[in-house]
């Protein structure tokens, strides 16, 4: 069983989460916001939070608690228009993930993100995250026999969480916790795997579901998740309106790339 996406039959889908599948503008980017204003008495906007993403790759801003931190770091040594410059010429500091400082902005982040205590049911991953796709979206796929994965920057407990306890998709939709490669994951002879823009989490993916590259597709919205699929070369949907900057010059041969308003629109092919 398969599915054919302009032209091309894929065996199985390979998820991102966070905006993707799973609404976060109003849970991982309002912790976001309100913690770099608790640390700056700054406020922050979506289209600062855009411009981080999509300009510090370098800086792993595929993970939330950076991003946050590299808006703190800006607000307090550049005014908003060097910013760009600042992440593009890699002008601000290593971010030290051990530091005092990181892990005091990363519990604070984390007691708006999951509540407190952690998964208590009041936290913004429980009451102000938003499902991308229609009720009819998985059981759908699931009858045309297309294999589901997911490949994701959340934390391992926090993915898990997400997918199983609050949206339910893991054992009908999502086979099995194998088929899940989140930050903290660790491959078959305990190595951590790699966070994305690395294309090690997906290549690892494709191992566990046992099907060929070039049967498989990624579907994100950010260009740690296109470069991601990139160089695993494996073809890369984005859905939504993020700002991809495109290489093809990077890209192999017979990769595709294709857009999608949301994944709803899977079920049109």
């Amino acid at each position: 069983m398969s599915i054919k996406i302009k032209n091309k039959i894929y065996k199985a889908i390979i998820f991102d989460v966070d905006d993707t599948l799973i609404d976060t503008s109003k849970s991982y980017d309002e912790a976001i916001k309100k913690t770099v204003n608790k640390f700056t008495l700054t406020e922050v906007s979506d289209k600062d939070l855009s411009l981080v993403r999509s300009k510090g790759i370098t800086y792993g801003v595929n993970n939330d608690w950076n991003v946050t931190w590299l808006l703190m770091e800006l607000v307090k040594h550049f005014s908003k228009e060097k910013w760009a410059e600042a992440l593009k010429n890699n002008l601000l500091n290593e971010i030290l993930s051990d530091s005092a400082e990181y892990l005091e902005m990363k519990a604070y982040f984390q007691s708006l993100y999951l509540g407190k205590p952690h998964f208590n049911g009041q936290g913004l991953i429980n009451i102000a995250e938003k499902k991308m796709y229609d009720d009819n979206f998985f059981p759908k796929l699931k009858t045309r026999g297309v294999i589901c994965a997911v490949v994701t920057s959340r934390p391992t407990d926090e993915a898990l969480y997400a997918l199983k306890n609050v949206h339910g998709l893991v054992g009908e939709f999502i086979e099995s916790d194998e088929f899940i490669i989140s930050a903290g994951s660790k491959n078959a002879v305990g190595k951590l795997i790699a966070e994305k823009p690395s294309p090690e989490p997906i290549l690892e993916c494709i191992h566990r579901l046992g099907v060929i590259a070039s049967r498989c597709v990624y579907i994100g919205n950010s260009s740690s998740d296109y470069i991601a699929a990139r160089e695993a070369k494996v073809d890369f949907i984005q859905v939504g309106i993020s700002q991809i900057e495109r290489d093809r010059s990077k890209e192999a041969k017979g990769f595709n790339y294709f857009r999608l308003n949301s994944v709803n629109e899977l079920l049109d092919y």
